[in-house]
């Protein structure tokens, strides 16, 4: 992987339609499906469901959880009927996905150090739009429903400007610049072949 690192170069620069984004969280279940679910509504609308596809996942998602329920009724006053059923990042969704967008840089980190394939295509959200003042989109797991609506607003405005930085008519929006991982990164690796976590979600 260091030898990967050394590489990192910017993605999707010449991507082909439809455009494929995967949105991951810790478990799937609050921010990610909020994700999913208002890009997707927002290219409706726009009648571009032909040019870009939209998933989320979560790196530790069972097939136990469910999508919260403050996330469904937030998504409700948008109009959305959220059904999709949580589920773990996997090789299938990685392959599948040209542009993966979490939640938080821990877990871009998580992330790659289970795929290192992921390191050139994966980006915070917040990161990915050049957010200024944070990378991180913060869990509102466990909160108050008004938390659930502020983290909507957060993720729908970042929504925005992505839609803004794919349009292929409007080639303006430069792609980030590369954050360097973590000087923390391989132990973080290590801790995961460690507790076979790469194992439970390649499967």
């Amino acid at each position: 992987l260091q030898s990967e690192i050394c590489n990192y170069q910017l993605p999707i620069t010449n991507y082909q339609l439809p455009m494929r984004i995967l949105f991951v969280c810790t478990g799937n279940t609050c921010r990610s499906p909020i994700a999913e679910a208002l890009f997707r509504e927002r290219i409706r609308q726009l009648g571009k469901m032909d040019e870009i596809e939209v998933r989320s996942a979560g790196i530790i998602a069972s097939k136990n959880f469910t999508v919260a329920a403050n996330s469904i009724t937030i998504l409700s006053e948008y109009g959305i009927q959220y059904e999709q059923k949580p589920q773990g990042i996997s090789l299938e969704l990685i392959e599948w996905a040209d542009l993966v967008l979490t939640m938080t840089r821990l877990h871009k980190y998580l992330a790659i150090a289970i795929f290192p394939q992921l390191l050139n295509k994966t980006f915070t959200l917040k990161e990915f739009v050049g957010d200024p003042t944070s990378f991180d989109i913060a869990d509102p797991v466990g909160k108050s429903l008004s938390r659930y609506r502020q983290c909507a607003q957060e993720i729908d405005q970042a929504l925005n400007i992505l839609h803004h930085k794919l349009d292929k008519s409007n080639p303006s929006f430069p792609l980030p610049t590369p954050q360097p991982l973590p000087n923390t990164f391989f132990v973080l690796k290590y801790l995961i072949r460690l507790t076979g976590l790469s194992n439970k979600t390649s499967n």
